[in-house]
């Protein structure tokens, strides 16, 4: 069918600068309650924690439902001043019926608006016969005589009703038509939508329809950000291939009995259906001889979708859009408290004489004949004369382009503002409510669908805020009562849907704000058990929840419920670090076999030690014979670093691991180190090789060390090379405490790259240049070595770390990290730049800076020492590779203040938006509390310049298997320690001698 549309919207373009004019005035306000969380917790017990339950009176924000809570407008006002409340037959009754055919019929040239002249007092008797009893047939609203012998159109209370009416009048009439047979039961009636409300689910169920879901592929597809307000993809759509093949494989293609299209689809996120979609699915199903209908609650918002979006109708009115959507089903029902503009209201039509009336003839009576019973007089259907003229009056006023514009971009900001803070909306936001991404949300928390932690994210949001919203996910949907396949169907959203004319800016600032805070304490949000009526139909309206707090010890996941397990069930080092470098894979983006490597080197570097449940913080010392590892900050025995190319976004994931002695001394540890490098070099040979390692072996690991002071804490003795009594002290650093880590990362081509780092001091700091002097000499980079004791001479400068990639070639690089006292930004970029070629002072004293915060950007920095890393090969010996590490640690409170640092640096120097995104779920990956809560999961931060101009930050990430690290824990370097120090969290606490 062709459309001429009579008009053109109006112009309505702002520039840039300007947004566009405000649509209305408030002229009268309703003041809230100051109601503590204290009280509203308490309120929350006394209705078993359901939020349909908790008083409206109560709460600040309610985006609980728009279903009859917009604010009407002047004119609506106006209209009810005039409503009729005689029993038969009162004239809000005839207004409604010419307001359904101005709306879905006529378009907008030819809308008559009769309400407007009943309004204003202009009815007369020509009215009456002229217009309100005009025999009319052939369309949704028979008029006249005709809507007595042949009723198609009826009102009730709401959509609800509507759709009770609907599917319960045509189960019946088509059981009354099956053929009555002995041998088997009648097949269940089947109707096909892209998506049921739950209520319009419940209603057919109930009824003894089978539902059939098929949403167009796509609703969780990522939608760029920037994209929002310019393009949609119309992710309501029914996917008519996947209907059209579920219809051919059916026995009987005829049990199908309706296809019923939902617009806005509410039950795919309010995402919108396209005028092409509506085409196919009408086309599809009068091919097939199936009955089409809209639920149409939102008819006006997916007309508006439509318009802004899709090919071919910019110009046209909304209207127009509405009128020709409708030419294309054979009926609709409608809550008028959505796209009525209306507290109360709802109705049931189909088309007089379609293909709809013509299987089932007769049915409009038959359903004449329920709605008297249930809902009183058909000239009301329970609805007061007052709500006939406000709804009558309503469906004119929701299609003005203005209220669109004002009402679809208060969702779109709402949802771009949460978006940019930093939580997951689904994208494009739809017409009513903004749905948050609750798997997004929680990602790497390990809470599974059956713990209902998106419910428990509803409730805090209410108690701590009185912001009330509604879970649309595992509990609404019943997750926990369907099959795999179905289960795997079932979107995790929590909605908040935004009532029309009511919620100011101010509202909506105040809600991002609280959904940001309880996204920055997510591990903390409790999950949620059902304690009464998991059975019930729509249960989400009356059953009873408890929350289940979420415990804070490290636990293994309960593979049934999704939840922890009872502490016997402790999780060990080794299923810890599986499940953190499970997380960050997935953050780096690995494939499935990259993860896959990556941990069967992580399970086989840990060995046997790994095996014992993790210990308490308090319990630390005893887990290892008393030997507490400097890997990581607190000290676990392993730590994490990614590195993150600024440009391209790609990233690559290590882990840095000690061997951990049999018990509490040097040789132990040595001993644990040289069996792991010939376990790593037996296992991996055609990847590894020592022969470099041998070289300089027994530089690093010496028969008889003598730079460690190790104490024994369980025998009160000592084991060391330096020995003075009960009142000795020993000079030394957190570097000094250890023998050699190793370092794992992939490779694209050869699978697992190990590293090997040796310790400089491992004869006394004394010697430590003179060691890696003779390392290079050995390995044939003699005159490197001379550059940096170049570079070191006449400073406080010194060496604490060297490194050996372990490969059989001989260019892979060996690495030397230098520490520096005291340094300044400046001081520490031109020694960077000095020796690098690729490397800018610029950009080191850019980084430096961003990392210290504050005035404190320029140093000097007076605790623990930067360092820099120097790497040298053999093809290139004087060009090398240079890194600044920043101990960040050691220079901000707590890691929120690390991540707002980390983040002002993304935005000084440009980085890509992939490197921005994998950072922000690098640090999710690991994370189990609000970064505010401490510092630890950010150890370090560096920067490394290569060539061609790329950068590349790698953060170092703690495990945080202990616990957060408080300030007076954090080493700062060199310090004199005596046997009664305390060694907690990397620190050595300075204790006056004796």
């Amino acid at each position: 069918m062709a459309f001429s549309h009579s008009k053109t919207i109006p112009s309505a373009a702002a520039s840039a600068a300007v947004p566009l004019p405000p649509t209305h005035n408030a002229l009268v306000v309703r003041s809230l309650l100051a109601v503590t969380p204290e009280q509203r917790r308490k309120v929350l017990e006394d209705v078993e924690y359901n939020v349909f339950a908790f008083p409206a009176g109560l709460v600040t924000c309610d985006f609980l439902s728009d279903s009859g809570t917009s604010a009407m407008t002047d004119i609506q006002w106006a209209a009810m001043l005039r409503g009729d409340e005689s029993y038969g037959r009162n004239w809000g009754y005839y207004c409604l019926l010419d307001a359904f055919r101005d709306t879905f019929e006529r378009g907008a040239a030819g809308a008559r608006r009769v309400v407007h002249d009943m309004v204003m007092g202009k009815a007369d008797m020509a009215l009456y016969r002229d217009e309100l009893l005009l025999p009319q047939e052939g369309g949704f609203v028979n008029g006249g005589p005709f809507q007595l012998i042949r009723p198609n159109t009826f009102l009730v209370p709401q959509g609800r009703c509507a759709e009770a009416l609907l599917f319960s009048t045509l189960r019946l009439m088509i059981a009354e038509a099956a053929p009555r047979s002995s041998i088997a039961p009648p097949r269940q009636p089947v109707i096909i939508s892209n998506g049921f409300f739950d209520t319009t689910g419940a209603n057919a169920a109930v009824a003894g329809f089978q539902l059939q879901t098929f949403t167009q592929p796509g609703l969780n597809d990522p939608f760029p950000l920037e994209l929002v307000g310019r393009e949609n993809p119309f992710k309501g759509n029914l996917d008519v291939a996947a209907t059209e093949a579920y219809i051919e494989s059916l026995e009987d293609p005829s049990d199908v009995k309706m296809i019923l299209q939902t617009i806005t689809n509410n039950w795919a996120g309010a995402q919108p259906v396209s005028m092409a979609n509506i085409r196919a699915a009408s086309e599809l199903a009068r091919r097939r001889g199936i009955p089409f209908f809209f639920d149409a609650c939102r008819f006006a918002e997916n007309a508006y979708f439509i318009q802004r979006f899709e090919a071919g109708y910019a110009g046209v009115m909304i209207q127009d859009i509405v009128q020709e959507m409708f030419t294309h089903v054979d009926g609709f029902t409608i809550s008028l408290k959505k796209d009525g503009l209306a507290n109360m209201g709802g109705a049931l039509c189909f088309k007089d004489e379609s293909l709809f009336a013509k299987k089932y003839p007769g049915i409009g009576m038959r359903m004449k004949e329920r709605q008297i019973l249930c809902y009183g007089n058909d000239s009301y259907g329970g609805m007061s004369g007052r709500d006939l003229m406000a709804a009558a009056t309503g469906l004119y006023e929701v299609v003005k382009q203005p209220y669109l514009q004002n009402r679809i971009g208060q969702v779109e900001r709402f949802a771009q503002r949460l978006q940019a803070s930093g939580v997951s909306v689904l994208l494009p936001p739809g017409g009513h409510a903004v749905y948050l991404d609750m798997d997004a949300f929680f990602k790497y928390c390990d809470r599974s669908p059956g713990d209902f932690a998106s419910v428990g994210f509803v409730l805090e949001l209410l108690e701590k805020y009185g912001i009330r919203a509604a879970e649309a996910g595992p509990f609404g949907w019943e997750w926990d009562k369907k099959p795999p396949a179905e289960q795997a169907l079932i979107p995790n959203l929590v909605r908040l849907a935004v009532p029309r004319y009511v919620l100011s800016e101010e509202h909506i600032t105040y809600t991002v704000a609280a959904i940001l805070e309880l996204y920055n304490h997510r591990h903390t949000i409790p999950n949620v058990e059902i304690s009464r009526g998991r059975d019930m139909r729509l249960r989400h309206f009356s059953c009873g929840l408890k929350p289940v707090p979420v415990k804070k010890a490290i636990s293994l996941p309960d593979e049934h419920s999704g939840g922890v397990v009872p502490a016997a069930s402790q999780a060990t080092y080794l299923s810890e670090a599986k499940r953190q470098i499970a997380h960050l894979s997935h953050a780096v983006g690995q494939t499935a076999l990259e993860k896959e490597q990556l941990t069967e080197a992580l399970a086989f570097s840990t060995g046997t030690w790994s095996t014992q449940p993790i210990a308490s913080p308090e319990d630390k010392e005893a887990a290892f014979a008393g030997w507490i590892s400097e890997v990581s900050n607190d000290h676990s025995p392993y730590e994490y670093s990614v590195a993150i190319d600024q440009r391209s976004g790609a990233a690559e994931l290590r882990f840095l691991i000690e061997a951990q002695p049999t018990h509490n001394s040097l040789p132990a540890l040595t001993d644990a180190a040289m069996s792991m490098a010939r376990q790593i070099g037996a296992k991996y040979q055609d990847t590894v090789s020592l022969d470099r390692f041998e070289l300089i072996r027994d530089l690093f690991v010496p028969p008889q060390p003598s730079g460690l002071a190790i104490y024994n804490n369980n025998a009160g003795g000592s084991e060391t090379a330096e020995q003075e009594g009960d009142s000795a002290t020993t000079s030394f650093d957190e570097t000094s405490l250890f023998s050699a880590w190793f370092s794992c990362a992939l490779s694209a081509k050869s699978g697992p790259e190990w590293k090997i780092y040796l310790n400089p001091r491992a004869q006394g700091s004394q010697h430590a240049a003179g060691i890696t002097r003779t390392a290079f000499e050995r390995l044939g980079l003699a005159e490197s070595w001379a550059l940096l004791e170049a570079m070191m001479a006449g400073t406080e400068d010194a060496v604490v770390y060297f490194s050996l990639d372990l490969s059989p070639s001989s260019e892979n690089r060996v690495k030397v990290y230098i520490s520096h006292p005291r340094t300044t930004a400046g001081e520490i970029a031109g020694k960077l730049a000095g020796l690098c070629p690729e490397t800018s002072a610029y950009e080191v004293e850019r980084f430096v800076r961003c990392m210290a915060g504050g005035e404190a950007g320029e140093g000097p920095f007076e605790g623990k020492s930067l360092l820099t890393c120097f790497a040298f090969t053999s093809k290139d010996p004087l060009r090398p590779v240079g890194t600044v590490h920043f101990p960040i640690i050691a220079y901000a409170g707590d890691d929120q203040v690390v991540r707002d640092r980390v983040e002002g640096y993304m935005d000084a120097v440009g980085v890509s938006d992939k490197f921005r995104s994998k950072y922000t779920d690098v640090i999710s990956a690991v994370q189990r509390r609000p970064l505010e809560d401490g510092r630890g999961i950010h150890a370090w931060v560096s920067l490394k310049s290569k060539a061609g101009g790329k950068k590349v930050n790698t953060f170092y990430i703690s495990p945080e298997l202990y616990g957060p690290v408080f300030e007076a824990e954090i080493d700062i370097g060199p310090r004199k320690r005596s046997k009664r120090d305390s060694r907690d969290s990397g620190v050595f606490v300075e204790t006056p001698e004796e």
